[in-house]
C-alpha cells in the first residue's frame, strides 16, 4: 500500500498551486495540474545515488534508458518503437512549440480542438501561426469531436499541422480508436502533420483506453510527431523530460536538425533520466495502479456530492487525467472570472474556464482533484456553504 492520504506541506515548498502571492492562509489549491502526493518510492531510490555522487556532468541516454522506454510502450500499448525514433526536450509544450517551428511556417493555419489549454495557444502564436478552432460539441452530457467542422476547416484553411491533445485538456476526453483512425485518415489524405501532446495519457480510468498516436496505424507513423512526458502521471514536473517519437525518416531528420541546434540531447538532466528509466522499467506500476484507484475514489466523491446536495454545477466525468471540467452557467454566479467567486466565497484556488481555455471555456471551471480525501471533503463543504450563503 502507498500513502495518498498524507502529503508534503505544499505551502512550504514553493508550490505554484498552494503558495501563490496574495492567497489567504487557509487556501485550498485545486488549480495547476500537478499531484499533491509523494512520488513512487522507486523515484527517490533512483535519484539518491546521483545526489550522493554529487557530480552533475553531461550524461548519456544509456541502453538501459532506451530499453525502458521501448519496453514500456510495448507492454502498455503494443507499440514497437525504434531507438532512432526517440529524442527528448525539457518540456511537452516546448516540444510542441519546436514542432510548430519545424512543420509549419509563419502564417500557416494550425487546427486544434477547443476549449484549449492557454499555453497551447501561446505555442501556436509564438510560431506566428494562425490557430483554427475545432470546437468540441456537448452531446448527451459528453464532449465529442465535431468531425464535419474538422473536415470543413481542413479543406478551407489548409492547416499545416493538426495539434492533437489526447487525453484532452480540459474536458478529460480520451479519444477512441475509431476517433483516432478517423482523425488520422482525414489528416493523411490532406497532407497535414499531426503533433500529438499526450502528457495526460498515464492516468486513464476503467472503460477507456488511451492509444498513443504512433500505435494508431501505419499512416500515423508517416505523418505523426508523438510527444509524451511522465510529469503529470508520476508527479515529476520539476524533473522535466519530454519524450518525442517520430517514425518518418524525413520528419525525424528535420526534427533532429533543430534538436542539435538547441543541444537538448547533449545537456540532459541526470535526475530526469534516472527517474524516467526507473518508472518506464515498471518499478512504479504498483504505485500507479493504486493512484488511479485513489483518484477514482476522489472523482466519485465529487460527483456524488454534487448530486446529493443539488449543487447547480454540471461536471463532465473525465476518462483520463485528474482534472474535472465543470459547467457553472446555470449556477447564478455569472460566467466571467469564476475563479474569483470560489476564492472569495470558499478560499479555493481553481482555474477559470475562459481565462485559461479560451471562449469555449466561458462559464466553466477546472478543478484539480489530486488532493487528499480529507482536503477534498473540506473543499466540497466550503463550496456547499458558498452556494448556501448566496
Amino acid at each position: 500500500m502507498y500513502e495518498f492520504d498524507r502529503t508534503p506541506d505544499h505551502r512550504n515548498n514553493h508550490s505554484y498551486r498552494w503558495d501563490m502571492p496574495d492567497m489567504p492562509d487557509d487556501v485550498i489549491g485545486m488549480g495547476t495540474a500537478d499531484l499533491d502526493y509523494f512520488c513512487a518510492p522507486c523515484i527517490r531510490d533512483a535519484l539518491l545515488p546521483i545526489a550522493e555522487e554529487n557530480c552533475y556532468n553531461y550524461r548519456q541516454r544509456t541502453d538501459e534508458y532506451y530499453d525502458a522506454v521501448c519496453g514500456w510502450y510495448r507492454r502498455n500499448h503494443g507499440l514497437e518503437l525504434r531507438r532512432e525514433w526517440l529524442s527528448n526536450v525539457p518540456s511537452t509544450i516546448g516540444a510542441v512549440r519546436m514542432g510548430l517551428g519545424i512543420y509549419a511556417h509563419p502564417g500557416d493555419a494550425v487546427i486544434v480542438q477547443t476549449p484549449v489549454f492557454q499555453p497551447i495557444q501561446w505555442a501556436v502564436e509564438g510560431a506566428d501561426c494562425r490557430l483554427v478552432d475545432n470546437p468540441m460539441r456537448i452531446v448527451d452530457g459528453h464532449y465529442e469531436i465535431d468531425f464535419e467542422d474538422f473536415e470543413r476547416k481542413i479543406a478551407s484553411e489548409h492547416p499545416s499541422v493538426y495539434l492533437m491533445v489526447n487525453p484532452h485538456n480540459p474536458t478529460g476526453r480520451v479519444f477512441t480508436e475509431s476517433e483516432m483512425k478517423k482523425l488520422v485518415d482525414i489528416c493523411y489524405r490532406s497532407g497535414v502533420t499531426i503533433i500529438s501532446d499526450e502528457v495526460h495519457g498515464m492516468i486513464v480510468y476503467e472503460g477507456s483506453r488511451f492509444i498513443p498516436l504512433l500505435a494508431c496505424d501505419e499512416r500515423a507513423k508517416e505523418i505523426g510527431v508523438q510527444i509524451t512526458s511522465l510529469s503529470k502521471g508520476y508527479n515529476i514536473m520539476s524533473l522535466p523530460h519530454a519524450i518525442i517519437a517520430i517514425a518518418d525518416e524525413e520528419k525525424q531528420r528535420l526534427w533532429m536538425r533543430q534538436i542539435q541546434a538547441f543541444s537538448f540531447g547533449y545537456a540532459t538532466n541526470s535526475f530526469a533520466l534516472a527517474a524516467v528509466t526507473s518508472i518506464m522499467r515498471g518499478e512504479a506500476d504498483g504505485w500507479m495502479a493504486e493512484l488511479r484507484e485513489y483518484l477514482k475514489g476522489n472523482l466519485d466523491l465529487i460527483l456524488s456530492f454534487i448530486e446529493e446536495h443539488g449543487l447547480p454545477l454540471k461536471a463532465f466525468r473525465p476518462e483520463g487525467s485528474f482534472l474535472l471540467w465543470i459547467d457553472c452557467r446555470d449556477a447564478g454566479i455569472g460566467e466571467e472570472h469564476l475563479d474569483r467567486f470560489f476564492m472569495d466565497s470558499a478560499h479555493i484556488h481553481l482555474d477559470d474556464g475562459e481565462d485559461n481555455f479560451g471562449p469555449e471555456g466561458r462559464g466553466f471551471i477546472r478543478i484539480n482533484f489530486a488532493v487528499t480525501r480529507s482536503i477534498l471533503k473540506e473543499a466540497l463543504e466550503r463550496i456547499l456553504r458558498a452556494f448556501g450563503n448566496r
